[in-house]
Order: C-alpha cells, then sequence, then structure tokens
C-alpha cells in the first residue's frame, strides 16, 4: 500500500511538473510573439496641383451614396476613406471667385469597395498552393453641376475603378496597405478624368 501511494504521488508530482513547465513555455512564447504595430496613412489630398477656378459664389458637397456597413461592402473598412478624399479634392481643386449669380454642387454619386471571395483550390493540390482568396472592386463617381441664378446649368460628372485580388495568407496590414494604394491611384484617375471633364463641360465657368 505504501508503494502505490508512493507511486501515485511521484506519478502526480511529474504531472504538476509538467503543467508548469508547460505554462511557463506559453507565457514565455506569448512574451516573443509582438503584434505588428498598425500603420498610419496620409490623407489624399491635391494641393499640390493648381485649383480649378469656378465662376461661382460657393460650392455645396452632397453625399448620395449610403454605405450599408455590412458585407459585401468595406469600404467603411479603409484606412483612408473614399468621401474624404473626395472632400479634399474639392476643397484642394475648386476655388470660387465669389459670383453671387451662381452656384456649384458636387453630388457624390459611388464611393464604394466590394469584397467578393474567390473560388480556391481543394484537396491535396490545396494544401501546397496559396490562392488569391478574395477580390475588391473599388469605385468612385461623382459630378459638378453650376446652376446660374436664371436656370441655366451645366454637369461635368467622372468616375474611376480598380479591381485587385488578395491572397489567402495576406496580414491585415498588408490588405489595409492595398486598400491604400488601389484608393489613391483611382483617386488620381477621378481627378484626371474630372479636371478634364469640367474643362469640357464648365469651360464658360472657369476663370
Amino acid at each position: 500500500m505504501a508503494t502505490h501511494n508512493l507511486l501515485g504521488d511521484t506519478m502526480r508530482a511529474i504531472q504538476k511538473t509538467k503543467f508548469i513547465i508547460s505554462a511557463c513555455l506559453m507565457l514565455l512564447l506569448s512574451a516573443c510573439v509582438t503584434t505588428p504595430e498598425r500603420p498610419t496613412y496620409a490623407d489624399i489630398t491635391f494641393q499640390h496641383l493648381a485649383p480649378l477656378r469656378l465662376d461661382v459664389g460657393e460650392i455645396k458637397i452632397v453625399n448620395e451614396y449610403r454605405s450599408p456597413l455590412t458585407a459585401p461592402n468595406v469600404e467603411h473598412e479603409l484606412p483612408v476613406k473614399i468621401e474624404d478624399s473626395l472632400r479634399n479634392w474639392v476643397r484642394d481643386r475648386i476655388q470660387v471667385t465669389g459670383n453671387q449669380n451662381a452656384f456649384a454642387v458636387f453630388t457624390i454619386k459611388d464611393a464604394s469597395v466590394i469584397e467578393k471571395p474567390l473560388e480556391k483550390k481543394s484537396g491535396l493540390s490545396g494544401l501546397f498552393t496559396t490562392d488569391q482568396s478574395e477580390r475588391y472592386e473599388f469605385r468612385v463617381a461623382a459630378e459638378v453641376m453650376v446652376q446660374e441664378v436664371n436656370g441655366n446649368k451645366a454637369i461635368a460628372t467622372a468616375d474611376s475603378s480598380r479591381i485587385k485580388s488578395v491572397s489567402e495568407d495576406i496580414t491585415l496590414n498588408d490588405r489595409e496597405m492595398v486598400y491604400f494604394e488601389q484608393t489613391e491611384i483611382m483617386m488620381r484617375e477621378f481627378d484626371v478624368q474630372m479636371e478634364k471633364n469640367i474643362r469640357q463641360f464648365l469651360g464658360g465657368f472657369l476663370r
């Protein structure tokens, strides 16, 4: 009986020692693993470009796009929002002359990003393949309308889009980098198109 008790005590002591060692290892590993610092992103601005001088008293911004804030839309997850970039565009690129006989309205029509899952390989081949797991469809659309007090008006529109897929092993920080880079490229394309169309369709109001 004494031998049996001694053996039991020994086994319990070994199990307790294993538990302590395992706990210490887990604490050591958790201390070594650090969460990557989340990067910050600068606003997308257009201050380096010459302003377009519209012969109006003011320009108003109207946002007709309402994000559903749920899948498949992910524009609310962007580190730099498309809507904010559009507002920066108006601030940096449009300059009003103070003409009280006309006004302008900048209307945001679309500022969306749609996430679409992609089909991945299954079976044994899927274990050794890094697939593209999601595709993101970015889109921006807006219009500038100038209206005179006598009712005459003219409109210029512009839109731009981007499509980008990402791999299944992408990190959160890398995904946000993709969000930012695609938004920036899209907004640069939007700027070029909008300036061209303003000069073409609103040229009579440029000073």
